[in-house]
């Protein structure tokens, strides 16, 4: 690691800082890795302990790596997938279309019976069955987001977790289900519980996209009603709006 020791120059904390910084945005230490420990740094800096945790403190603040005792300083920087909101894609294609390998890692489906809300959202009746699909989708095999997708019970879907690993709008043309033509969402900032920063493998109070949405085919029947939590440090979205003249 190259160092400017002259009078004058940016504090020696803040050029370690930057020069980490750069390796990890250029993956030579990619997410979920460590850094080099806080001796090894000061050895080949040539600087204090002092100095080094200075530096790594910057980092942590920014984002790029976390502390933890007894395990060292790992990368959690990654590049956000940021969606732009202009059509309906399913998940599995648009990692694709990012060069990214979608993934399923956990999955089950059910018959269950609605509640009210569900049964709003579905245009059924309290009570009728539905399919609940829960499943936890990753992208080069890293955890992104948690669907929570319901279904409607009339439906011939199959009851088999390795029918659901990929695309569900492919599963909904396999089984004659007319493909949804009209999204409504609703987008909501929150902090990870317990139970989504497992599923997600980030800390507790993390911050979460929780997006609800609602999907109608074209004879404007809600076929699909899902809540998606997605990271909030593996995503973000853009709008492109227009005025009318």
């Amino acid at each position: 690691m190259q160092l400017n020791y002259e009078r004058g120059a940016i504090p020696l904390y803040l050029q370690i800082k930057d020069q980490l910084k750069k390796q990890i945005e250029k993956k030579e230490y990619p997410y979920g890795s460590l850094i080099p420990s806080e001796l090894e740094l000061e050895k080949a800096c040539n600087v204090s302990r002092i100095t080094i945790r200075q530096a790594i403190s910057e980092l942590e603040k920014e984002g790029y790596v976390r502390r933890e005792r007894g395990k060292g300083t790992s990368v959690t920087y990654s590049e956000k997938i940021d969606e732009n909101l202009i059509a309906i894609r399913s998940f599995t294609r648009e990692m694709e279309e990012r060069h990214l390998k979608p993934g399923t890692k956990e999955v089950s489906i059910e018959k269950i019976q609605a509640d009210k809300q569900i049964s709003e959202h579905l245009e059924v009746e309290e009570g009728s069955e539905v399919y609940h699909l829960y499943r936890v989708r990753t992208a080069d095999k890293e955890p992104i987001v948690v669907f929570d997708s319901y279904l409607r019970g009339e439906y011939a879907l199959p009851l088999d977790n390795k029918k659901y690993m990929g695309s569900m709008y492919e599963l909904f043309e396999k089984a004659g289900i007319k493909t949804p033509v009209l999204v409504k969402e609703n987008f909501q900032a929150m902090l990870a519980d317990d139970v989504l920063a497992e599923a997600l493998k980030v800390k507790k109070g993390s911050a979460i996209f929780k997006r609800v949405r609602v999907a109608y085919n074209i004879d404007n029947k809600a076929v699909e009603y899902t809540i998606s939590y997605y990271r909030g440090d593996r995503y973000s979205y853009s709008i492109e709006l227009r005025n009318r003249k």
